[in-house]
């Protein structure tokens, strides 16, 4: 809660530092994850001091105020749709008003399994005492830091020099586990030194640090004291200990619950490691006394680092020499080693060759039993197929698509195990809300028919504006699972998706006209790890998840089938009606991701002269997005749905870039993006596509509907800022190119052009010095007119056009009187804006190519009307025409010929504006060429 709404009544007096899940209040323990607010007053002598306070460990995030104000915060404390974990310490500092201080601690933790609160003691003082507590703390990381890195250097070094000691390679990763450890932990300074990581890796970071420290710790005692160890301890201790590693995978809420998993196996390390060292004392092992000192000092360092974890104990405790003191005696360890190693040549010598052995076996063994990552097959064999020049036979490239169906389907089985895993025992977490069902399936045809590689016809036929009330990624899940079903057991026909409304539920129909399911097999269909003769193979179960997935969110599933016709399964889910469903205020946990934020749309913003679109149906995200650009220097407009990205991008044709969500109601983001494609190119207007979804085919399906690039939700600001950026760069090289065109199409003005028009004016300045001077005009204003403008997307007055357009003809009439006719037929008296030399170019190829072989009789007309809201111009002349090849190849850009670079940059500057094209017929009596172009008369209205 806010400071001001802090309400004493309401409070309890709790005792700190502690976990919250040991407080009790109003006879229950506080929930594991949730958010509360400490509250704390303190009495001060003097409010003319500066004071600080620096805080060691508050999770999962935090923000502290003083009497009121916000004075520091490491995340976003909040609700679980709000809140943002990232628990680091930090100090701050202040100067009171008074001599009583309130501080006010809000907390928060949805992450973090064994709970939340200040576990660790926050610091007050005055500046000196807590910058000089700040700064300690930090001294004390990086010398350990420092320490362990030579550590590290001196013994990989060493293992490099030699290859012999497998312990100096397994020592030398030991230091770099504690490397990153202390990085992680204290005042975790790696995020000091990678900023952008977010929390999420970086807590990984601290579980995988702390593990494998425990394994290279073993790995090292155990082949320094290789005869006082068990090696099959040893495999059974690393098999655990990397099994725990690839919990790291898992999100924070689960692999957090292993806390004490993880502590107990450093524990059983730490008591192994302390048995094979008391057995080598025991023994006059060379060297162990040395051993044993570094190993307790390594031990104390991390015994205080467990306790800092699960209680309020700190790290800097520990002297900071104590680094030192472990390499000095590692150091003395080696030094006897290497001494005792001469006299012990041929022993150590079949003694390593044992170990490497050991090393072998154990790695083939462990290798035996973790799999390649699934997506590293998928990758490679899809790479394989893909490539044409691969040499593979026709039977090679079967297997390799065998490969990837199997490791396809294997991906596909443990995601249905893990969701069948966590329904049994109810952990699967639903967000429950109204989901557009005609954008869903639209979205999922897509993806599906990208996929299929048979006569299949896959349509569907659900009507715009029907919602259900569902988990909008688990109702994707239902339907892949579905029609994916349909799509395997049906060689060619159709599959057919529909629904119909039933009371207050919607049906769902999918049918398909495949083989279908023989009677004595629909009463176990929806069974766990059911499988039939005709099945395909898998686990069976797929339909399983779907039937239990429909079920936990209120719905039901039946299935009608007959052999040799097809199959229909029908899912009811409870028909959601948004609006109304807002208007009676339903309970926030069915909107959890619904929040009460409400924009007024279209939202307009202007901030700079890059305008940017952004289009999603849910106003939190829009307003992140807002709030994200809002502190770029970029203009922005808002809206939520696709029709009125449409409509938008028809009233500012200057938008140079479009965000869009996939899921939107009525054109789903798709197809918004291929009405696009229509009018811009993927230079001309880029697309940045948004979604929660993240397989492959999601991807595919958005690249090939016309997106420029793909971005996951939840997205990091930064990342979506340099994609944007990227993305507005491609576009103004875009533009360059364009813009270079331009001006090759004022180079056109040669040299031996201008040295023929001035020759003409001077000998008419010795016959007749009246044209002389009318030349002299018309020159300077052909060449005023066809320099004057700046930029491509600037228009200019049809007059001015007209004039170009005049002086150029007056000034070719004046050196060849009888070759040129120019006759100029406007419907009326209007005055309209143009893109600057739209009409020259086509008047200068009518008069050079057109009219080149005729001394007398050439005649170029111009015509000029308005009609339904546009301007038509039609350049017609009476020249020889334009053979059907090179006509063609003036409009194919790969194949264009000289002439054909002005009419291709009128054509692109064409598609920046609605229902403007050019169209150009020719035959051996002459041309005609005819551009369509809105009516605009107001500077706003253009691009």
């Amino acid at each position: 809660m806010e400071p001001k709404q802090y309400d004493s009544a309401l409070s309890h007096s709790v005792k700190v530092p502690s976990l919250w899940t040991k407080y009790e209040i109003d006879g229950a323990n506080v929930p594991k994850y949730t958010n509360g607010t400490y509250r704390l007053k303190i009495l001060i002598d003097e409010n003319d001091d500066v004071f600080g306070i620096k805080t060691t460990n508050i999770r999962m995030s935090n923000a502290i105020f003083i009497d009121g104000k916000l004075k520091g915060q490491s995340g976003q404390p909040g609700d679980e749709d709000t809140y943002v974990q990232h628990n680091i310490p930090y100090s701050v500092y202040f100067s009171p008003d008074q001599t009583e201080i309130e501080l006010i601690v809000q907390v928060a933790n949805f992450d973090y399994a064994s709970g939340g609160g200040i576990v660790g003691s926050i610091y007050f003082g005055d500046q000196q005492s807590i910058s000089k507590l700040h700064e300690s703390s930090l001294l004390y990381d990086w010398v350990t830091i420092s320490a362990f890195i030579m550590m590290f250097i001196y013994f990989f070094g060493s293992y490099l020099h030699f290859k012999k000691d497998i312990e100096l390679f397994y020592f030398s990763q030991l230091c770099l586990a504690v490397i990153g450890y202390s990085a992680s932990h204290g005042e975790k300074v790696l995020l000091s030194i990678i900023p952008n990581m977010t929390y999420e890796v970086f807590e990984r970071i601290q579980m995988v640090t702390s593990i494998c420290f425990g394994i290279f710790l073993l790995l090292y005692f155990y082949y320094a004291l290789q005869k006082y160890g068990n090696r099959r301890i040893l495999q059974l201790l690393v098999a655990t200990g990397i099994f725990l590693n690839a919990t790291c995978v898992l999100p924070i809420r689960l692999h957090s619950e292993l806390q004490m998993a993880y502590s107990t196996y450093l524990l059983i390390i730490i008591l192994y490691v302390i048995f094979i060292q008391i057995r080598a004392i025991k023994n006059k092992e060379t060297g162990a006394v040395y051993l044993t000192v570094s190993s307790v000092a390594i031990l104390g360092y991390f015994i205080v680092g467990t306790l800092n974890v699960i209680s309020n104990f700190q790290l800097t405790i520990l002297p900071p020499f104590l680094p030192f003191i472990i390499l000095t005696m590692l150091s003395l360890f080696i030094s006897y080693r290497f001494t005792d190693s001469f006299l012990k040549k041929e022993e150590l010598s079949n003694a390593l060759m044992r170990i490497d052995k050991l090393k072998d076996e154990f790695l083939a063994k462990t290798s035996h039993e973790f799999r390649t990552p699934l997506h590293g097959i998928t990758v490679i064999s899809q790479s394989i197929i893909d490539r044409k020049d691969s040499g593979m036979n026709e039977a090679e490239k079967e297997k390799v698509s065998l490969i990837l169906s199997i490791a396809e389907r294997l991906s596909h089985l443990v995601k249905d195990i893990l969701d069948y895993s966590k329904l049994q025992q109810g952990e699967l977490k639903l967000l429950k809300t109204p989901v557009d069902l005609y954008a869903l399936i639209h979205v999922t045809v897509e993806i599906f028919q990208y996929m299929i590689k048979k006569d299949l016809r896959l349509t569907s036929h659900i009507p715009r504006g029907t919602f259900v009330f569902a988990d909008e990624d688990r109702l994707r899940q239902i339907l892949y699972n579905l029609i994916d079903n349909a799509v395997k057991y049906t060689e060619a026909g159709s599959v057919d998706i529909s629904c119909y409304k039933q009371m207050d539920k919607v049906v769902l129909e999918v049918r398909d006209t495949g083989v279908g399911i023989p009677p004595e097999h629909m009463e176990r269909l929806f069974e766990p790890f059911t499988q039939f003769d005709n099945s395909v193979k898998g686990a069976g179960l797929g339909l399983s998840v779907v039937k239990q997935l429909v079920e936990v969110q209120g719905g039901e599933i039946s299935v009608h089938s007959k052999v040799g016709e097809g199959t229909t399964f029908l899912v009811s889910l409870p028909a959601a009606f948004p609006n109304e469903m807002r208007k009676k205020k339903v309970p926030r946990q069915y909107f959890s991701i619904q929040s009460p934020v409400a924009l007024s749309l279209p939202y307009r913003y202007e901030n700079g002269p890059k305008k940017i679109l952004i289009a999603d149906d849910d106003h939190v995200n829009l307003r992140v997005l807002i709030d994200t650009l809002e502190s770029e220097a970029y203009s922005i407009i808002a809206v939520d749905n696709g029709a009125a990205v449409l409509e938008e991008l028809k009233n500012n044709p200057e938008i140079a870039l479009v965000v869009l969500d996939i899921m939107m109601p009525g054109l789903s983001g798709y197809e918004v993006s291929q009405q696009i494609r229509k009018s811009f190119n993927l230079s001309e207007l880029p697309i940045l596509m948004l979604t929660a979804a993240i397989t492959p085919e999601d991807m595919i399906a958005a690249f090939q509907s016309g997106a420029n690039d793909f971005l996951h939700k939840p997205f990091v600001a930064s990342e979506l800022k340099t994609r944007i950026r990227n993305l507005l760069l491609m576009k103004e090289s875009s533009e360059t190119v364009t813009k270079m065109e331009i001006a090759f199409l004022q180079a056109q003005i040669k040299p031996h052009f201008i040295y023929n028009v001035l020759n003409t004016i001077l000998s008419l300045s010795y016959i007749d010095l009246e044209k002389s001077r009318t030349m002299i005009t018309d020159f300077a204003t052909f060449l005023r007119g066809s320099f004057a403008f700046e930029n491509t997307s600037r228009l200019v007055p049809l007059e001015k056009e007209l004039s170009l357009i005049q002086s150029y003809v007056n000034i070719h009439r004046t050196r060849f009187p009888d070759q040129l006719e120019l006759e100029i037929e406007m419907d009326g008296d209007f005055h309209c804006l143009i893109p600057p030399l739209l009409l020259q170019p086509l008047v200068e190829n009518a008069i050079i190519h057109g009219l080149k072989n005729k001394s007398e009789g050439g005649k170029v007309t111009v015509i000029i009307k308005k009609e339904n809201g546009q301007v038509i111009f039609r350049i017609i002349d009476n020249g020889k025409g334009i053979p059907k090849e090179v006509l063609r190849k003036i409009w194919d850009k790969d194949k264009q010929i000289k002439q054909g670079v002005g009419l291709l940059n009128i054509a692109k500057r064409l598609t920046h504006y609605e229902s403007s094209s050019i169209t150009i017929d020719s035959n051996d009596i002459g041309t005609i060429a005819e551009i369509h172009f809105p009516f605009l008369r107001e500077p706003q209205s253009i691009s």
